[in-house]
């Protein structure tokens, strides 16, 4: 950090000026702006082209170094060929350090949840905590009273991931690890997170290509780590509130992300459990991401069932569904753990995780053991033809006849 940080005031601007982050006509400027100060606390910012694009520039005063990264900087994947560019968003920005790193900056209000949840998770004895799967957090850069800036690592999000998938076996049951392990770390320390979807997960890995770790060539030897991040509407519960009055009101279960929401209070309820709400978004996120591998897993079909069934009473909680998938791993022959055929994620552009059936293929003696076994039930997609040519499908137990599936289509 540069010796003279504290001789380079903070401007007086506001930084939540939706303007600033909309058009480039005023993000440049903003960002100019702001430069000297970031610049003062060790930080080159990416130069802005526009609201929506950055990229450090050649002769800046970091340029990015060749030597492999360490934690908690990302490995770089794609070597010359791979883009640094940046897609700011409101209320962050991309830098690079003194130590020749990308990383994000964003802004966060003072005081506010988030703050508050970073700055405990930068705490000790969470902040070395081995179940702390959440992004590292570099550094907390006070700006004003109402505002400061939390520094990390550039990452990349897993949204690539319905390009080229998980490269075996052995890393989609990682991601799976890490993710439960991140949940029910938040959970036991009070945290619900409130948007668990693709975009808020993030790898040690930067750059457009599938991720190998397995194979030669890349900067380093170390299996890749999977993270949580971003607790824009997360929530930190004091320790002395006791579990059964840990609730939201039932409106609250409006913010984050649709497609993975359960229906908790969808029925007239005034509250909801948000510790078990994360825990089905977290099973909508894996379904997406590993329901296809049920072939290659059975017993992943009722574990990610027991995750988002609509009975909150029967539904794992986070460390309930860490401690299953930790056995259920244990039982796997390991010979299958380095195969490659694994099949990929399903794509939201052409399939809803909801409209896929995992149970479909499974071996029959090992589907019949779950049929009427309580919130588990396997399901299969039954199709017909109406009386009038139209045709008609529905979800059904799996073992509904066809009379029993077609009088759900009226």
């Amino acid at each position: 950090m540069s010796t003279n940080s504290n001789l380079v005031s903070a401007p007086n601007i506001d930084l939540t000026n939706p303007d600033f982050w909309e058009t480039a006509e005023a993000f440049i400027p903003f960002c100019n702006t702001l430069s000297p100060w970031f610049a003062a606390k060790g930080y080159v910012l990416y130069p802005p082209k526009d609201p929506f694009f950055s990229e450090p520039s050649d002769d800046a005063a970091y340029t990015l170094t060749d030597e492999p990264a360490e934690y908690p900087y990302a490995s770089i994947v794609g070597g010359e060929t791979r883009s640094r560019s940046f897609s700011s968003q409101m209320g962050i920005l991309a830098a690079v350090n003194s130590k020749h790193r990308d990383v994000i900056i964003k802004l966060v209000q003072n005081p506010s949840s988030e703050l508050a949840i970073f700055t405990k998770l930068t705490t000790e004895p969470m902040l070395s905590h081995p179940s702390n799967f959440t992004v590292p957090i570099l550094e907390i850069l006070p700006y004003n009273e109402k505002y400061s800036f939390i520094v990390m690592p550039r990452w990349q999000s897993l949204t690539f991931f319905f390009l080229y998938g998980f490269d075996c076996l052995e890393t989609a049951l990682l991601y799976t690890s890490n993710m439960l392990e991140a949940l029910s770390f938040l959970h036991e320390n009070g945290i619900v997170h409130r948007d668990l979807n693709f975009r808020n997960i993030l790898v040690n890995y930067q750059g457009h290509t599938r991720i190998r770790p397995h194979e030669q060539g890349i900067e380093t030897a170390k299996p890749p780590r999977f993270v949580l991040c971003d607790f824009n509407i997360s929530m930190l519960f004091s320790e002395e509130t006791p579990r059964c009055d840990r609730l939201l009101p039932a409106s609250f279960s409006d913010s984050g992300t649709p497609q993975f929401q359960p229906p908790d209070a969808a029925n007239g309820e005034t509250t909801y459990d948000p510790f078990a709400f994360d825990v089905a978004c977290l099973g909508g996120v894996l379904c997406q991401a590993i329901g296809r591998i049920t072939t290659m897993v059975p017993p992943l079909a009722p574990f990610l069932d027991k995750m988002i069934t609509p009975d909150v009473s029967s539904r794992y909680t986070a460390s309930q569904a860490l401690n299953a998938f930790t056995e259920l791993v244990k039982e796997l022959d390991g010979s299958i753990l380095l195969s490659e055929s694994v099949p990929l994620p399903i794509s939201p552009a052409t399939q809803t995780w909801q409209s896929y059936d995992r149970w479909a293929g499974l071996p029959e003696d090992f589907v019949r053991k779950y049929v009427g076994t309580g919130p588990i039930r396997p399901r299969r997609k039954a199709d017909w033809v109406n009386a009038d040519d139209t045709f008609g499908s529905a979800w059904v137990d799996w073992d509904a006849p066809l009379s029993v599936a077609s009088t759900l289509c009226v």
